[in-house]
């Protein structure tokens, strides 16, 4: 096995998207892709891979989403979503639950479900298939970052404490529970306001997060709580909109001139 791993930075916005594949099958996957595809379709015609899935982490607040227009260039993908935490799409995606498995080679990737950002935010371990529960890294969405953890607080008020308590119990029992060697890959880097505090380092180790990471040191549901809420910066006005767009499907757009 070859493996093929890729990371793709968008400025401004500080997103990171991810191409993971094994080139010996030529058959690969993309995480999260923002809207202009064409960086992935390239991406993987120069390390001749075909994109068969496309996967998301979560429902976006802060940019437009862009598997279905991905999924409309690529004949051979499909969409991936997550079906935990009750989300509901205006398309049709392949809806995924956790410990759900998928092969690419040697290339073994599990979809768990890490809720606390969103209900349904999933992130995925990635291993090879010889050592299937022996995880080298995992694609953390806007669960985990690099010296923070993802805010609790899009869904409003209402939704706020009990997607706290979530996060809390997601980082301790399950990020917390993995080895120290296994790389995090987030969705966002320094800048989002997706997280308090984001470092500049575009991924970690779960041993260095476990030292350093503020959001790893509480040992109780509450005062984790009063820091998730206190920390956070404030909701840029643009993302109730965008998380609605995204559930329902952004428009596919084609190769514009």
């Amino acid at each position: 096995m070859s493996l093929i791993f890729r990371t793709i930075q968008t400025e401004g916005i500080a997103e990171l998207s991810y191409l993971v594949g094994d080139d010996d099958e030529g058959v690969g996957a993309i995480f999260d892709p923002r809207a202009d595809v064409e960086i992935y379709v390239e991406m993987a015609r120069e390390a001749g891979l075909a994109i068969t899935h496309i996967f998301e982490t979560h429902i976006h607040a802060d940019l437009v989403s862009g598997s279905r227009e991905l999924c409309a260039r690529l004949e051979s993908a499909k969409i991936y979503s997550s079906g935990e935490g009750g989300a509901e799409y205006g398309f049709g995606p392949e809806k995924i639950r956790d410990g759900d498995r998928f092969t690419f080679g040697e290339v073994l990737i599990t979809a768990r479900h890490t809720p606390g950002h969103t209900p349904e935010h999933m992130s995925y371990l990635l291993a090879e298939t010889d050592h299937p529960d022996e995880p080298w890294a995992i694609l953390t969405g806007d669960s985990l970052f690099v010296s923070s953890a993802g805010r609790p607080d899009l869904l409003g008020e209402k939704h706020t404490k009990e997607l706290a308590e979530q996060q809390f119990h997601t980082l301790r029992d399950f990020y917390l529970k993995l080895p120290d060697h296994v790389m995090i890959y987030p969705n966002h880097g320094a800048g989002s306001p997706c997280g308090a505090d984001i470092g500049a380092r575009l991924s970690s180790t779960i041993g260095y997060e476990r030292k350093f990471n503020k959001f790893l040191q509480f040992t109780d549901a509450k005062s984790f709580t009063d820091y998730a809420i206190q920390s956070a910066p404030p909701v840029p006005h643009y993302y109730p909109l965008m998380k609605r767009v995204n559930a329902e499907g952004p428009k596919v757009l084609g190769n514009l001139p």
